[in-house]
């Protein structure tokens, strides 16, 4: 059999709990379910490092964003590191992008259409992605971010004005691919992304969507209790139910098209999920909690792939790169840090890894309630370092949402899992994070806050370190 096609269809901000298949009552989500029934659905995948950036170069590099050519939320894709697209071009993939990228953004390029328009611009969301920071990406209709679904706009190769989309980003986005798609006779395996933003913030869905009554949703054991966390969760369903059409509409048009109805992989992901009210936080996420680093991984390929359904294998995104390879029938990267899961795929003998590594590295800083962290899961157990000494644990089997840390009542656990920590750091080529953990001091404090964002974040900073003015 020639070499698949390898379709990814990437998401921004969706939480992996926020699916039928896994367990959300108030969702309505077939096609996302169908890729699962029909494939393998990595229903407790996580992101390593929950944030778009660092995220996305861990997607694309397989390697953790402290060792990776991406470090942090303000950083880019370094012009000459391998990439999925770079390593499948060489074993002869055609390479194509649409959509969200976030990983070359460079603040000075921003052409003159942008700055004729501020009123439909955001200047620091869109200037144009460089070349060289495109990640190997030959076909490109990309942009950095956009962060106004109704106002889309992508970079088209080699323009250096933007080009608007009409109508619902995710909508049109789709719209694109599946002309690509149709118009594609290249005999070489194609790889193809499709990014879009949804369900990541602003909240807006088309109204066809807009079906849920906040009043009549059912939450999470762990949800706040602010007065608009419901109508934001109603909004943040619509768009994950507007997305999950347009994955239909994508899945018919391959199975549809000669030459890739029986040969193409199609990924569903996200880049990190979301809190969606719970432990208060909404439209945020950068911190160990289940919603935050929890996301969908459903690979489907009817004819390629071994109809499994769920799987509780400890994927994480760190992986996709190396998976992919596998599945493409290239060789996996020596440079890659995360596991081959292809033989899983296939159906083949497989055993995972035991442990997780996940972290927060180049927090963007847009208040005290991001900071650098690292830590690890288990099957069982959650640990994170914070960079200002705090620690939090978790035992996922009896404290499923999370809401008692045991790092102070059980300290016995608390070390071995620091330790086992310090293991994973060493064996990824952690920069400094390790000394931090083993010979930091706790800072003086308080530090003063002088933002209008008060008490409502839960870094455990909070507790003893922030006092607001």
């Amino acid at each position: 059999m020639p070499r698949p096609h390898v379709i990814y269809i990437l998401s921004d901000e969706h939480a992996g709990q926020a699916m039928g298949h896994a367990g959300d009552p108030n969702l309505r989500t077939p096609n996302m379910d169908r890729m699962a029934a029909e494939g393998v659905s990595f229903v407790r995948a996580r992101a390593n490092c929950p944030v778009c950036t660092p995220s996305r170069g861990t997607i694309f590099s397989g390697r953790h964003a402290h060792a990776g050519p991406v470090q942090g939320f303000h950083d880019v894709y370094k012009p000459a590191a391998p990439s999925t697209a770079t390593l499948l071009r060489e074993a002869g993939y055609h390479t194509a992008y649409f959509g969200k990228w976030h990983c070359g953004t460079v603040r000075d390029q921003i052409p003159p259409e942008v700055r004729r328009d501020p009123g439909y611009y955001d200047l620091e969301a869109a200037p144009r992605t460089p070349e060289f920071h495109r990640g190997g990406f030959q076909d490109w209709y990309g942009f950095e971010m956009n962060n106004a679904p109704f106002k889309g706009f992508y970079y088209r190769e080699g323009d250096v004005d933007p080009t608007r989309m009409p109508g619902y980003q995710t909508d049109a986005l789709t719209d694109m691919a599946i002309a690509y798609l149709r118009d594609y006779d290249g005999q070489r395996p194609l790889f193809l992304v499709l990014s879009v933003e949804p369900p990541h913030w602003p909240l807006e869905a088309p109204d066809g969507n807009m079906r849920f009554d906040p009043a009549s949703l059912k939450t999470r054991p762990n949800f706040g209790g602010k007065p608009d966390l419901r109508e934001r969760l109603a909004a943040y369903y619509a768009m994950i139910e507007n997305l999950d059409e347009n994955i239909g509409r994508l899945l018919d048009a391959v199975g549809a098209q000669d030459g890739f109805r029986d040969n193409t992989v199609t990924v569903y992901f996200s880049d990190h999920g979301d809190f969606m009210g719970s432990h208060g936080q909404m439209e945020d996420k950068g911190h160990p909690h289940e919603e935050s680093v929890r996301v969908p991984a459903i690979f489907h390929g009817p004819g390629v792939l071994a109809l499994q359904g769920a799987r509780p294998d400890l994927f994480s995104l760190v992986d996709m790169a190396p998976t992919t390879l596998g599945l493409a029938g290239v060789p996996v990267a020596v440079h890659m840090q995360g596991a081959d899961f292809s033989p899983a795929l296939r159906g083949g003998d497989f055993r995972g890894p035991g442990e997780v590594l996940l972290e927060m590295v180049g927090a963007p800083r847009v208040h005290f309630d991001y900071a650098d962290w690292r830590g690890l899961v288990t099957d069982r157990l959650k640990y994170a370092f914070y960079e200002t000494g705090h620690e939090v644990l978790f035992d996922l089997w009896e404290d499923p949402y999370e809401s008692r840390n045991l790092a102070d009542a059980d300290p016995a656990l608390r070390e071995d899992m620091r330790t086992r920590l310090l293991s994973l750091l060493e064996a990824t080529r952690e920069p400094y994070f390790d000394v931090i953990v083993q010979h930091g001091v706790r800072p003086d404090g308080p530090a003063l806050n002088i933002s209008r964002r008060r008490r409502d974040g839960i870094a455990p900073s909070w507790d003893d370190l922030i006092r607001n003015a």
